[in-house]
């Protein structure tokens, strides 16, 4: 396949620039502008052009696209340019960010200039800063000429990345890469505006009628320090806590610190009017999300912006650009955002959810085998679990048991202790259990999850010595290949896997670094991330196979998402429920799959 590598320089200025607005929305805005492009085709040397939007097109058409892999830097937005501004779509995207990232996760920058100084290459130009504000129509030839040096120079050194990095990437990934961007650049979800709009106006009263109940304004409400002297007032005294990132001590006003949520049941109903008002206040994901949705439908179809590798440690999704797609959340005031992402008038969404792939993981690589067999009994776990615990039959309508069952299932497969467990509960549940009871949940699971504990054993004592030697072993038992230590972490053989970069023990505890910065690791969270990893690798192999039949719009978390016409939703349901009830080969079909698939107009009636 012909590769080629393409980097657009576009007017920016102090308020007009992708550190200010998303990438949708300053490429199609009406202040946008192409400077210039430079593209190198296959060996040709590096060509650069600068001209107006019609004259740009046309020097484009020269190439051939449709039969070559295309390499920006940052793909998603050098392709949606070519995409919405052009109409240009190869026959593949690649990008070398997103590769360094996932080969390199522990480096502190992926910059251009940041990656060419890590790995010997010429330093990255300059030129781009003295456009600030800068018109294509006013720079000089000599300013111009310098500028297309400047981006030439960008395509060179893009081009000596994506030779060094594209040999370490096996196919999947290259496959994600691109699916990752035509997600974003050929959007196929319509934003429903009315309901938006209807979303971002009820969450704007809700809050109005939240602030006028607590008897303040919404500075006090959003100022932490102001919030504190509220508290003071109403004589109490202000929880703080000590900040994991800078050590420093700080206000305790989330929804996950206890000391505060308790003040809801203080004897003085203004305080709790207060924190009631607080908690509601700082809920902005519904008013936010519902607004940029808003302005993306108003824009055109909703292009879905995700950042491929974007968990550093294990390689799932990550959302960005304004709009997680990551966190479409089932409940709360953002709910209804599901169903106001829908497909174009004859089509259809189509979802299919890997049902429990983490849980299942878990308990495969632990070689827990009398829940794998259940599991292939279809057995339900939660209730399964929750029976023990109230020592009865626990069946789908027994709605708290189950809840607990399933959040015991969830979290202490990782090594949460009673106090992690409890509040998880609280916060996660609105149930409250007493010390004694989260301490028995705990033990319980760990005595009839046994197979699980030996596994946090086994990562502390055996596997992240072996990684911190540089050492192959395999982790469990030989029959799981899949899980074999790759020098610096654990994954796929020839896969970027989980990396654990200068592994060491400092102080009794193991440590590595990321971005430059010590992170601790330790047996449970080991453990966690080389499930979620394989779970990754599982779900994100499935999605490619359901590329290769119909476009994927959407991925969140462990399921697939397409949009397809209505008289085709049948046999891609039927499709995508083949795929995700299929392992990879190099599972060797120990994990038992299932699946979970609907139907609908918009992306909340298919759940």
């Amino acid at each position: 396949m012909n590769l080629m590598v393409v980097d657009f320089e576009t007017y920016y200025d102090p308020e007009f620039s992708l550190s200010k607005i998303p990438t949708d929305e300053y490429v199609l805005s009406p202040l946008y502008e192409t400077m210039g492009v430079s593209v190198k085709n296959g060996y040709e040397d590096i060509k650069w052009f600068s001209g107006t939007e019609q004259e740009t097109a046309d020097w484009l058409a020269q190439f051939p696209w449709a039969t070559s892999a295309v390499v920006c830097h940052n793909v998603l937005f050098d392709a949606f340019i070519l995409a919405q501004r052009f109409g240009i779509k190869p026959k593949l995207w690649m990008c070398t960010k997103g590769m360094a990232t996932a080969l390199y996760p522990y480096l502190k920058s992926f910059s251009l200039a940041a990656l060419c100084k890590h790995f010997g290459l010429p330093d990255k130009g300059t030129e781009v800063k003295n456009m600030l504000g800068r018109r294509r129509a006013t720079l000089s030839p000599g300013e111009l000429q310098a500028y297309g040096e400047y981006c030439k120079l960008d395509v060179e050194l893009t081009y000596q990345l994506a030779n060094l990095f594209t040999p370490r990437l096996p196919a999947m990934e290259l496959r994600l890469i691109d699916l990752t961007a035509r997600m974003f650049v050929e959007p196929r979800f319509i934003g429903d505006q009315v309901m938006l709009r209807e979303l971002y106006e009820r969450e704007l009263a809700r809050k109005v009628a939240i602030v006028a109940l607590a008897s303040t304004d919404r500075a006090v409400l959003q100022s932490n320090d102001k919030f504190a002297a509220k508290l003071t007032e109403l004589g109490v005294s202000a929880p703080t806590k000590r900040s994991l990132k800078t050590g420093k001590v700080t206000w305790a006003f989330a929804k996950t610190d206890a000391e505060f949520t308790a003040l809801l049941s203080h004897e003085n109903p203004d305080v709790q009017a207060l924190v009631s008002a607080r908690l509601g206040i700082k809920s902005t994901i519904a008013e936010t999300r519902a607004l940029n949705m808003l302005k993306a439908a108003q824009r055109g179809p909703l292009p879905v912006y995700l950042n491929y590798w974007g968990a550093k440690v294990t390689g799932r999704y990550s959302g960005g650009n304004g709009n997680n797609y990551q966190n479409l959340p089932a409940r709360g005031p953002s709910a209804g955002i599901r169903y106001a992402v829908g497909a174009p008038e004859g089509h259809s969404v189509v979802v299919c959810d890997s049902s429990n792939i983490e849980l299942r993981v878990a308990m495969v690589i632990a070689r827990q085998m009398d829940v794998v067999q259940k599991i292939r009994d279809k057995v339900d776990l939660y209730c399964d679990f929750a029976g023990k615990m109230f020592g009865r039959t626990i069946t789908k309508a027994d709605k708290r048991e189950r809840t607990l069952g399933k959040l015991a299932c969830l979290s202490l497969q990782y090594g949460a202790g009673w106090r992690k467990f409890k509040e998880m509960v609280r916060i996660q549940a609105d149930i409250t259990l007493t010390d004694g009871e989260a301490e028995s949940i705990v033990q319980l699971y760990r005595r009839t999850h046994y197979k699980v504990v030996d596994m946090w054993e086994r990562m502390q004592e055996v596997v992240l010595p072996e990684i911190a030697s540089g050492n192959h072993n395999l982790l469990p038992v030989d029959d799981l290949a899949w899980c074999m230590c790759t020098g610096e972490g654990f994954g796929l053989a020839g896969y970027p896997g989980v990396v654990y970069h200068d592994l060491h023990m400092e102080d009794g505890e193991w440590m590595y670094t990321m971005a430059d910065k010590p992170v601790k690791i330790y047996a449970g969270k080991c453990f966690e991330n080389l499930c979620q990893h394989v779970a990754r690798q599982i779900v994100m192999w499935q999605t490619v196979c359901i590329a290769d039949k119909y476009p994927v719009s959407l991925t969140v978390h462990d399921e697939a998402v397409c949009v397809v016409p209505d008289d085709q939703a049948e046999a891609c349901k039927a499709y995508m429920e083949q795929c995700m009830a299929t392992a990879p080969a190099w599972c060797k079909n120990d994990i038992p799959l299932a699946c979970e698939a609907g139907i609908g107009k918009t992306y909340g009636d298919a759940k």
